[in-house]
C-alpha cells in the first residue's frame, strides 16, 4: 500500500472544473434514512477500526461496506444519504490500507464520485472524497505543477460559504506553497484578506507559514480598561491610528515604558486627535499597569489582557514583547508575518516618523472622524438648514429635493433661533476635514451645551427630536476626540428618549445607529447581528439610505470587511445619489480611501509608493451610476451646460481653487491631441466666482491655453464639493472625468491625485477604449471592432526606400490588449499573439518596478495562454 492512499491529509489538494460540474442527486422529499441505522454504521466503523487482528478488521469493514452500499441503494433519495456515503468513504479507505488493488481503488473513486455530488451542507463529508478524486483525475491528465495550481482557485471557490471553507483555503495555502506558485499564494491571501481578514485563527496560520512578510488584519477585540469600563477594537479608536504597547514588568519592560512615555510627553500636543497610544499590560496586574503609568506621566489607557502572554490576543497580534502593534485610523494593523514587530528602541524617533505618515495627517483623519461620528446625519449639504426641512426629513423621503413635507411649526416647537444656534455648531464638509482640533471640540462642547439647555426648556417640544439628534452628534464627537465612553454612554441615553418619544418616521436612523455601537461594547456582543439589524429592512424593498450607510460604518468599526463591502454594494446600487448622504458616497468611492481603507499601516522602501501610486492611477471606473449636471461660467458671464454642451465627447473638468493652478492641467493635452478621435474635452473650473481676478490670470499668459478656463459659482453652498467627495479644494486640483452622457467615470480628489504615479486620466479613458471593442466582438460587430482597434493601435507604416522607417509612439497596454482581441476574432494568431506579448512585457515590467504581481498581469497571461492553445503548428509565435 503506497502512503498517497494511506493519508488524505498529505494528498494534493487540487480541483478541476469538470467534477465540480457533477449532477446532484434527485433531492425531493424522500423518507431520511433513520439516524439509528446512521449511527449503527458509525459504531461499526469504530469497533472494526480496533479489531484485534489485520483479518478481522478487513471482514468487519467488508460487511460494514456491503451494509452500508445496501443503505444506499434503498435509500437513493434520502436527503441524508451523504452521511452513510461518507461512512462509506472511511470504510473504503480503511480497506484499500489493508489490501491494495486495482478492484479496491476503483471502489474507492467511484464512492468519491458520489460523495462529490453532496450539497453544502455536508460540505465537510465531501471535502475528502473530493481531494482524492481530484487527485486522480490530475495524475491521470499528467498535469504539470501550473496546471495542480491553477485547480486551486476553483477548489476554493466551491467551498465557498460552506463550514470548511477555511480549512479548504488552508489546504489550497499549502499546496500553492509546496508548488512555489507565488501567483496562487497571492490569490489566496487576497481571500483570505477578503473573507476571514479578521478571524485569529486566519491570521496565525499566515504568520506561520508565509514568513519575512508583512501584511494588515484589523485588530479586533473586547478589552476591559482599568476601571473596568469595555474598550472595543477598532470601534473605540477609529478615526485615529493607534499605538497598542503590549509590555511586562520583566524583560526590561518598565525601562522601555520610561523611555515611550518620556518621547510621547514630547509629542502629546502634535498627536492629539491624530495618534493614540494605548497600554496593554501582560502581568495581569490588579490596575492593568495604570498606576505605573501615571508615575511616568502619561494617561494612556491602561487595558486589561487576561491570562497575559497566553492570551489569543497577544498570541495574534503581538508574539512578542515589549512590542508596538500601529493600527491604522481604519483599524488594521500592521503585522510582521515572522512575528512581531520587536523595534522597540528610538521611541521618539518612531513617534515623529508616524506623525508624518499619510495615515496621520489632519485632513485624513479628520475626514474619517467627522464620517463615523455621525455628522452627516445632521448636515444638509445641498443648501442652508431649515428648521421646517432639516436632513433627516429629507433623508427620509424618497421625495425630490424641494419636493419634501415640510414640518408644522407649533408655538410648542423649540424656536427657530435655538435650532439655528444649535446647527451653527457644526462645521459643513469639507471645512470639517481640516478645521483644527481645538475649533472642532469647541463646536461639540458648545452644542452639547446648547442642546442640554434646549431639552431642559422645551421638554415636550414637538421638534425636540432634531436637538436630540444633533446632542447625540456632539456626545459622540466628544467619545471620539477623548475615547471616553462615558460621552457614549450619555449619546445612547439620548438616542434612547429619543426613540421612546415621539418623532417623524425615519428621523431615528442616527439614535440607531448610536444604540448599536453602545449594544457593540457588552461582553457578548454579536456584532453581526447587531449591524444586520439597521442595515436588513424587510418593510421595504430596500433599507432607507441613512440605516444603509451606519450598518456600513458600524461593519468597518466591527473590522468586518465582508459584511461593510455588502452594505456598501447595497447602498451604492440604491442611495448613491441620495443628496443628503453625498457625503457617504463620496467617501466610499475615493480611491484615496479605497486603498487604505484595508491597507496595513506601514511603509517600507520605494515599491510601497509605487503600489500606493499604481492603484491610485488604474484605469477602472468607479463601480456606481452617477451622473454630474453642472453650469460653468466664462469670464464674460455666459453660461456652459455640462453634459449639454459637451458636444456627445468625453469631458475632463479640472477643479481648482485659483487661476493661476488652473494651468496644471496643460500637460493632458498632448494626450488629448494624440488621440485618433477628438472626442475628448479639456476644462479648467475655478472653485470661486471672482470674474476679473480669472480674466487677469488668462491675460497675463504668453501662450493662451488650448482648453477654457471658467468659474465655478455656488460650488460649496451647492454641494457640488460634497456630492464628488472634493477635498484639498483650496490647495490641489481635483478632477472628474465624464462619458458623453455625463455620466462619471472617475472622480479623483485632491488626495488621491497628489498620490497617483502615471497618468489617471489616460488609464481610465483608454480603459473605456478597450470595454468599447469588448462590446463589439461580444455582438458579433467584427468590422467596427477592426475599425475601432486599428485606429487606437494603428500598424505602423510602410518604410519608405529613401528615407529611415518613421518611429511608431508607444501603443497603450488597452489597445494592444483590444488590436490581440480582434486577432483573435480573425484568426490571425501569430498576430495575437505578438501584440499579446508586447502587452505581457510592459505590464510585467511594471510589475517589476513594483516588486508586486497585478490582477493585469494574471489576466494577460491568461490571454497568451488562450492565443497559444488556438495556435496550430503551422502558425509558429513570430
Amino acid at each position: 500500500m503506497t502512503k498517497r492512499w494511506q493519508t488524505i491529509g498529505h494528498m494534493l489538494a487540487f480541483a478541476v472544473m469538470g467534477l465540480f460540474a457533477a449532477p446532484t442527486f434527485s433531492q425531493q422529499q424522500a423518507p431520511l434514512i433513520p439516524d439509528s441505522s446512521i449511527a449503527s454504521l458509525q459504531t461499526q466503523l469504530i469497533e472494526a477500526d480496533q479489531s484485534a487482528s489485520s483479518a478481522r478488521k478487513k471482514l468487519a469493514i467488508k460487511r460494514l461496506i456491503r451494509e452500508a452500499q445496501q443503505l444506499v441503494e434503498q435509500n437513493a433519495d434520502a436527503a441524508n444519504r451523504f452521511v452513510v456515503l461518507g461512512v462509506l468513504f472511511e470504510s473504503q479507505k480503511q480497506l484499500l490500507s489493508l489490501e491494495d488493488s486495482a478492484e479496491n481503488r476503483a471502489a474507492m473513486l467511484e464512492i468519491c464520485r458520489a460523495l462529490a455530488a453532496a450539497p453544502d451542507e455536508y460540505a465537510a463529508t465531501r471535502l475528502d472524497a473530493d481531494l482524492l478524486l481530484t487527485q486522480a483525475e490530475l495524475a491521470r491528465q499528467g498535469a504539470d505543477a501550473r496546471a495542480r495550481a491553477d485547480a486551486l482557485g476553483p477548489l476554493v471557490e466551491r467551498y465557498r460559504d460552506t463550514d470548511v471553507e477555511k480549512k479548504v483555503i488552508r489546504i489550497a495555502m499549502l499546496m500553492a506553497l509546496e508548488l512555489g506558485d507565488s501567483r496562487q499564494i497571492e490569490n489566496l491571501r487576497e481571500v483570505i484578506a477578503q473573507r476571514f481578514a479578521g478571524d485569529l485563527e486566519m491570521i496565525q496560520f499566515q504568520r506561520e507559514k508565509l514568513a519575512e512578510q508583512v501584511f494588515g488584519a484589523p485588530f479586533i477585540g473586547s478589552f476591559e480598561d482599568a476601571k473596568g469600563n469595555r474598550v472595543r477594537f477598532p470601534m473605540d479608536f477609529f478615526g485615529s491610528t493607534t499605538a497598542v504597547f503590549f509590555w511586562s514588568k520583566d524583560n526590561g519592560g518598565l525601562e522601555h515604558v520610561k523611555e515611550l512615555a518620556t518621547a510621547w510627553n514630547a509629542k502629546r500636543d502634535d498627536a492629539r486627535g491624530r495618534l493614540a497610544l494605548v497600554s496593554i499590560n501582560l502581568d495581569n496586574l490588579p490596575d492593568a499597569g495604570e498606576s505605573i503609568l501615571r508615575e511616568f506621566g502619561v494617561d494612556w489607557p491602561a487595558l486589561r489582557l487576561p491570562s497575559g502572554r497566553d492570551n489569543p490576543i497577544y498570541q495574534t497580534y503581538a508574539m512578542r514583547d515589549p512590542t508596538i502593534i500601529t493600527v491604522s485610523p481604519t483599524g488594521y494593523a500592521a503585522l510582521f508575518l515572522s512575528g512581531g514587530n520587536s523595534d522597540t528602541n528610538g521611541y521618539e524617533r518612531w513617534l515623529s516618523s508616524a506623525l508624518a505618515r499619510e495615515w496621520t495627517q489632519p485632513q485624513f483623519t479628520g475626514q474619517l472622524q467627522s464620517l463615523f461620528i455621525g455628522e452627516f446625519f445632521v448636515l444638509d449639504p445641498t443648501g442652508e438648514f431649515d428648521v421646517t426641512t432639516p436632513p433627516e426629513i429629507k433623508a427620509s423621503t424618497s421625495a425630490a429635493p424641494g419636493q419634501q413635507e415640510k414640518l408644522t411649526r407649533t408655538a410648542a416647537d423649540v424656536p427657530e433661533d435655538k435650532l439655528r444656534a444649535i446647527q451653527a455648531c457644526f462645521i459643513a464638509s469639507p471645512a470639517r476635514y481640516r478645521a483644527p482640533l481645538d475649533q472642532v471640540r469647541a463646536g461639540y462642547e458648545q452644542a452639547e451645551a446648547l442642546c442640554s439647555q434646549a431639552i431642559k426648556d422645551y421638554p415636550s417640544a414637538p421638534n425636540l427630536w432634531i436637538v436630540r439628534n444633533r446632542r447625540i452628534v456632539a456626545l459622540m464627537g466628544l467619545w471620539k476626540l477623548d475615547t471616553d465612553n462615558r460621552y457614549l454612554d450619555r449619546a445612547a441615553t439620548e438616542a434612547q428618549a429619543l426613540i421612546d418619544t415621539s418623532h417623524p418616521a425615519g428621523v431615528d436612523a442616527l439614535a440607531r445607529f448610536c444604540l448599536a455601537r453602545k449594544a457593540m461594547h457588552a461582553v457578548d456582543a454579536d456584532p453581526v447581528t447587531i449591524i444586520n439589524s439597521l442595515g436588513q429592512w424587510p418593510a421595504a424593498e430596500h433599507a432607507p439610505g441613512p440605516a444603509l450607510a451606519a450598518a456600513a460604518l458600524l461593519a468597518l468599526e466591527a473590522g468586518d470587511r465582508r459584511l461593510h463591502e455588502q452594505y456598501r454594494r447595497d447602498f451604492i446600487d440604491t442611495h448613491v445619489n441620495d443628496p443628503m448622504l453625498w457625503t457617504v458616497s463620496a467617501f466610499l468611492l475615493d480611491r484615496y480611501h479605497r486603498y487604505w481603507l484595508y491597507h496595513p499601516p506601514f511603509v517600507a522602501g520605494w515599491t510601497y509608493g509605487r503600489r500606493e501610486g499604481h492603484f491610485l492611477a488604474i484605469g477602472t471606473p468607479e463601480d456606481a451610476q452617477r451622473k454630474l449636471e453642472l453650469e460653468l461660467k466664462t469670464v464674460e458671464g455666459n453660461t456652459v451646460r455640462i453634459p449639454d454642451d459637451s458636444q456627445g465627447k468625453w469631458t475632463i473638468i479640472n477643479f481648482v481653487p485659483s487661476a493661476q493652478t488652473a494651468m496644471h492641467i496643460s500637460r493632458y493635452g498632448s494626450f488629448i491631441n494624440d488621440r485618433p478621435f477628438k472626442d475628448v474635452n479639456l476644462i479648467g473650473a475655478v472653485l470661486n466666482e471672482d470674474a476679473q481676478a480669472l480674466k487677469a490670470a488668462l491675460a497675463a499668459k504668453t501662450k493662451p491655453d488650448e482648453f477654457p478656463t471658467l468659474l465655478v459659482p455656488d460650488a460649496t453652498r451647492t454641494g457640488l464639493v460634497q456630492k464628488l467627495g472634493i477635498l484639498d479644494e483650496d490647495a490641489r486640483p481635483n478632477l472628474v472625468i465624464l462619458r458623453p452622457d455625463g455620466s462619471i467615470a472617475a472622480m479623483l480628489s485632491g488626495l488621491t491625485m497628489s498620490s497617483q504615479h502615471g497618468d489617471v486620466l489616460q488609464n481610465v479613458i483608454e480603459w473605456h477604449d478597450e470595454l468599447a471593442v469588448d462590446a463589439l466582438l461580444a455582438k458579433g460587430d467584427l468590422e467596427e471592432a477592426k475599425r475601432l482597434a486599428f485606429a487606437f493601435a494603428p500598424l505602423p507604416e510602410p518604410a519608405a526606400a529613401d528615407r529611415k522607417p518613421k518611429a511608431q509612439k508607444p501603443i497603450a497596454i488597452p489597445h494592444l490588449r483590444s488590436r490581440a482581441k480582434v486577432y483573435m476574432a480573425m484568426e490571425n494568431w501569430p498576430a495575437a499573439l505578438a501584440d499579446a506579448e508586447e502587452a505581457y512585457l510592459q505590464i510585467n515590467s511594471r510589475a517589476g518596478w513594483m516588486s508586486m504581481r497585478t490582477q493585469e498581469l494574471n489576466e494577460i497571461e491568461s490571454l497568451k495562454a488562450d492565443i497559444l492553445s488556438r495556435m496550430k503548428p503551422t502558425q509558429p509565435a513570430p
